[in-house]
């Protein structure tokens, strides 16, 4: 079953368009030695303990001790992933560090046909475990232990849903092992880290469709589709609130400072848009340099407040920021009121409407020292 899973998720993996990343490889060096894992535990199976034959013992205390050995192998790649999810370099002190425990296996699961230390092949070809196999245990449970730590201290690098799925991904392994260990004989643990990379895959692949790839927000597609939402569940009281904005002057910093420095602006700005956003606001990157957002519901002093906070976040940054260039923003909002806008493509036609009235605001001298200029529709 656990192989089956595990071929299904390479079919789907394949289909993904695009060149593969790092992060990708990591993801398939787990999935390569989780199947291997578990053709390995079959042969040791059939050939230990269902079906014993004393002429292949050897071949059999082979296998045992290639299984072994690789038992502490997802580990390894489960951390080399985050390393690449979060885009961290993997220096050679960290590398050394990791590949401690895995080392420490390996050697114990080699010696182990002669010393029996961590398993046992009897003279009639029957495999046990052996006095030290809690050793196996060790290495494993250090790297399912360590790592949602790791994850904890580095959980301001990753998108919220990508860290979530990253941080529960070993603890059905875990669980699956423990009964392992618990009841002799129960054979979970492989199958539960199938099940755990189906989850991953389908998570991180749909949070990369709905992601910007620069800047980590949701993406234009989403917008609209949490707009069309919203649009179709408008209510009396307090509305919904869509926000569109763009860099003032973001060709002139491209031409000026290069694409790199252009890049920056956007991420740095994209960052501030999410500290100062209200709670549970889809904050986007709508194209090139424009932004998208749409809040729950609020009232039209909180929208005021927020852009007001706006302007104080990024002004701060500005004086703050180590780039030779003032960012500022041109900003058009409206509400999604019950009473008005027929249909969603007329609301978006407003909301595109107001940011430009908000850039006509920005050329005027008395604006040019100002971050954030607004245009507010009245709801």
């Amino acid at each position: 079953m656990g192989m089956l899973i595990l071929l299904v998720l390479l079919y789907f993996f394949l289909k993904q368009q695009g060149r593969i990343e790092q992060a990708d490889r990591m993801f398939l060096a787990l999935w390569a030695t989780n199947f291997a894992l578990l053709a390995l535990e079959l042969s040791v199976d059939m050939l230990g303990i269902y079906y014993p034959t004393v002429a292949l013992a050897p071949l059999l205390a082979f296998l045992t001790a290639l299984f072994y050995s690789m038992n502490a192998a997802p580990g390894v790649f489960y951390f080399l992933y985050i390393q690449h999810m979060i885009g961290k370099r993997v220096s050679k002190r960290f590398l050394m560090l990791l590949l401690l425990p895995w080392t420490l296996l390996t050697l114990a699961s080699v010696a182990s046909p002669w010393t029996g230390w961590l398993f046992v092949i009897d003279e009639l070809s029957q495999y046990s475990r052996g006095p030290y196999f809690f050793l196996t245990v060790l290495c494993n449970y250090s790297y399912l232990f360590f790592g949602p730590l790791y994850l904890l201290v580095h959980h301001k690098q990753l998108q919220r849903k990508i860290y979530s799925t990253l941080l529960v991904f070993p603890f059905p392994v875990a669980i699956a092992g423990f009964l392992q260990i618990m009841f002799y004989g129960l054979e979970v643990l492989w199958v539960s880290l199938s099940i755990s990379l189906l989850i991953l895959f389908f998570n991180v692949e749909s949070n990369h469709v709905n992601r910007d790839y620069l800047t980590g927000l949701f993406n234009r597609r989403y917008f609209q589709r949490m707009a069309t939402l919203a649009f179709t569940k408008k209510r009396s009281g307090k509305p919904q609130w869509a926000f569109l904005l763009d860099i003032n002057g973001f060709k002139a910093i491209n031409d000026t400072y290069g694409h790199a420095k252009g890049d920056e602006a956007l991420m740095d700005l994209a960052h501030i848009l999410e500290q100062a956003a209200p709670k549970h606001t889809v904050v986007s990157r709508y194209g090139g340099d424009e932004f998208a957002l749409l809040t729950a519901e609020l009232s039209e002093s909180e929208v005021v407040k927020f852009l007001e906070l706006l302007e104080h976040t990024l002004t701060a940054a500005n004086a703050t920021r180590q780039i030779p260039f003032f960012i500022s923003v041109s900003v058009g909002c409206a509400a999604l009121s019950a009473k008005e806008n027929t249909d969603l493509d007329s609301f978006l036609a407003l909301l595109d409407m107001s940011m430009y009235k908000a850039k006509e605001e920005s050329k005027k001298p008395r604006a040019q020292k100002r971050s954030v200029l607004f245009h507010l529709c009245r709801a």
